[in-house]
């Protein structure tokens, strides 16, 4: 089928670095074209521009093969003028915007639990009003959808009970996990345990109390702890790096990295032997398929995480890191102790490259989203 993907971000390829939601797109893509689909990204132009805004101007934002720049208010006449089958658009931010598909079937991604994000955020003035908005476009998003996929497994009571308020509980659902090619794992070999903090700052994942539990090892030469975390171009709220990683980072103990393309990032995060991703718990974390650490584990890297999140079943089945509480100190410095054990870091990093085939692998990942375009093609 000719499918066409709606990005509300910038994508991998655009030369600029990327967020959870384009990410997904990108693996979303790569999943349907290896089942053999016809398959266009379709990223907002005004969102590619605001991205490279401040960069060198000389280029336009770079569009990837099998990508297309266009705001949304021209999908509807790209869909219908190429004939396309069906569209996947990410959460309902841009579905008001679509106008008349024709016959093209609409997929909603139910990818982040958008609601949940923005309870989390400080702004109480506005945050009844902005909720009660969010929650009219996902009604409305669902009410004209065909079929509905889902970020993994856990959210699935939410989302039926986002079905249930739009009068949609009869649509067709699936579990579509989040996909991304796979990276060779090529940790560094200098006799040090190479860890990595990542991602964007954001309002709902607080960071845990972790690295109190990380510094010893740092101070006696045994880890290095790499640090890339910084504030996605479209975030308005000022959110810090807790004060004992900011002190790390001005005395050198840790490694700062600024924010990259994919490609780099990828790259980076395969050179390393661990990966830490420990937050404080809250509603939006309870639901949360953390790209960060799917991320880590599509490299190979194992990674200590906490118990709660759509992740964490799928790191204690394939044994591919460290389930710990993020305020248990005396078991996250176990978990840093074991990290330094080679052969036990080696089982763990066997564990991840297992879960990346059998999960992660966009082949298999994207396989539910493929069978019902594979049904509505048959039609």
């Amino acid at each position: 089928m000719r499918v066409a993907l709606l990005s509300n971000d910038v994508i991998p390829g655009m030369g600029v670095p990327v967020a959870a939601p384009g990410m997904r797109v990108w693996g979303l893509a790569a999943g349907l074209r290896a089942s053999g689909h016809e398959v266009t990204i379709l990223v907002d132009q005004r969102i590619a521009e605001r991205a490279w805004r401040g960069r060198p101007r000389a280029a336009p934002p770079a569009t990837p093969r099998g990508a297309v720049l266009l705001p949304p208010v021209g999908v509807s006449e790209w869909v219908r003028v190429h004939q396309v089958g069906a569209l996947v658009v990410t959460n309902s931010n841009a579905i008001a915007a679509l106008g008349d598909l024709g016959s093209c079937r609409l997929v909603y991604d139910f990818f982040a639990p958008k609601v949940l994000e923005l309870a989390e955020q400080p702004d109480l003035g506005t945050l009844q009003e902005r909720i009660e908005r969010l929650s009219a476009a996902k009604i409305a998003g669902l009410q004209r959808s065909d079929a509905v996929i889902v970020n993994g497994a856990k959210k699935m009571p939410y989302v039926r009970g986002w079905l249930e308020r739009a009068g949609r509980s009869d649509l067709p659902l699936a579990v579509v996990n989040m996909a991304l090619p796979l990276v060779e794992p090529r940790p560094v070999s200098d006799g040090r345990t190479h860890a990595i903090v990542s991602g964007y700052l954001q309002p709902w994942s607080r960071i845990g109390p972790w690295f109190s539990a990380l510094r010893p090892f740092l101070h006696d030469g045994s880890m290095v702890l790499h640090v890339l975390l910084g504030t996605h171009w479209g975030q308005s709220v000022d959110v810090r790096l807790p004060k004992d990683l900011r002190d790390a980072l001005s005395d050198g103990v840790a490694l700062r990295h600024e924010p990259m393309r994919f490609e780099d990032f990828r790259s980076l995060m395969s050179r390393c032997h661990l990966n830490v991703d420990v937050f404080e718990r809250n509603p939006e974390r309870e639901l949360a398929m953390v790209t960060r650490t799917v991320t880590a584990l599509s490299c190979g890297v194992p990674t200590v995480h906490v118990p709660f999140t759509e992740v964490s079943p799928l790191i204690e089945k394939y044994d591919a890191g460290w389930l710990v509480e993020e305020d248990d100190r005396a078991g996250l410095r176990r978990a840093f102790e074991e990290a330094l054990d080679p052969s036990l870091l080696a089982a763990k990093r066997d564990g991840a490259r297992r879960l990346g085939a059998e999960v992660i692998d966009p082949a298999t990942a994207v396989a539910p989203l493929s069978a019902f375009l594979e049904e509505w093609a048959g039609a």
